[in-house]
């Protein structure tokens, strides 16, 4: 959707600069969710793409994108995602600036091995970093302690993630740490476990197809890592999958309890940890569907979109007060 720039008197006007990446990206999704928040609440907020011509596909929006270059007041606030890396020193110079970290294990990648450079983090145009967990801000926080770090909280789509009765079927985001999947995968199908299951990795999909895979799905199977949260897994329990795999570090906060955990990069253990929840949901599976049934209503409480609201709002409260 086109939008036709308004000012507003009372609050600077928030520009978030996505990137123009087409595939389907949790993160993208909820820089829009995050500019729909804010306009919802009082602030005025557009997604900015650098292309005049880039459109997402993948999922439907109503929010309001504006194209190509653009030109700011001077209190506007110019929002770019960590993943710009050290160019975030070049763009909208002179302009007070935020970085929305979504994964704190990203802040370095663009970083040279050696060498003294200047960190946007440390220039007086930032103003303020927001994450997505507390193991981000901790990270953050601890590296930076000079500059404010604000944790928000994701929201799981309620209408897209919810319990419904399960398949035999295990599906996977197979995006990151694709040779763990196949290497589980390959054990088990070598050990003759999978008969009667039906495997779907989840890519190049929409995001309503996404959802529905993963809501029929008994098992979810989790190799995201790093993250700065892990969406599709915490998506995966509200929908009452079993969960089992890397918690990705970001996901620490949820997982306990919640799903069966395995270490990052123990691709044996992990082979083992489904051959065993597979044998148990065949004999007994009444403790794992509890399991499943506990994490679905503590993610469903405590991801919700009014908590999700909540902490944007107090966030950019507290970021245009400053």
């Amino acid at each position: 959707m086109e939008a036709e720039r308004e000012w507003s008197m009372s609050k600077p006007t928030i520009y978030v600069f996505a990137p123009d990446l087409s595939h389907p990206l949790g993160g993208m999704r909820m820089l829009y969710r995050h500019v729909d928040v804010l306009n919802a609440n009082g602030f005025q907020a557009y997604i900015v793409h650098t292309s005049p011509r880039f459109e997402i596909n993948w999922f439907e929006y109503s929010t309001p994108v504006l194209r190509g270059r653009i030109a700011m007041n001077p209190d506007d606030i110019a929002v770019f995602s960590e993943i710009g890396g050290l160019n975030i020193s070049e763009w909208a110079k002179g302009k007070r600036k935020v970085i929305f970290n979504q994964n704190c294990y990203y802040t370095f990648t663009r970083y040279p091995m050696e060498g003294r450079v200047s960190t946007p983090y440390a220039q007086d145009d930032v103003i303020a970093t927001v994450v997505v967990s507390e193991d981000s801000k901790r990270y953050l926080e601890w590296v930076f302690p000079q500059l404010p770090v604000y944790r928000i909280r994701y929201s799981i789509n309620p209408s897209l993630y919810y319990p419904q009765e399960k398949k035999k079927q295990i599906c996977f985001m197979p995006r990151k740490n694709k040779e763990d999947a196949k290497q589980v995968l390959y054990m088990l199908r070598y050990r003759k476990k999978l008969a009667g299951w039906t495997i779907r990795p989840i890519e190049g999909v929409s995001e309503a197809r996404a959802a529905e895979i993963i809501r029929e799905s008994a098992i979810f199977m989790s190799f995201g890592h790093p993250e700065g949260f892990g969406l599709p897994a915490a998506e995966a329990m509200a929908s009452e999958a079993i969960v089992i795999g890397y918690d990705g570090r970001g996901g620490s906060e949820f997982w306990e309890g919640h799903g069966v955990r395995i270490p990052m990069g123990d691709v044996l253990g992990y082979a083992q940890a489904v051959e065993r929840v597979l044998e148990e949901y065949c004999e007994n599976p009444a403790r794992l569907k509890t399991m499943a049934k506990e994490a679905g209503r503590f993610i469903r409480e405590s991801y919700s979109p009014e908590a999700e609201r909540q902490s944007i709002v107090r966030c950019w409260e507290a970021i245009v007060g400053s």
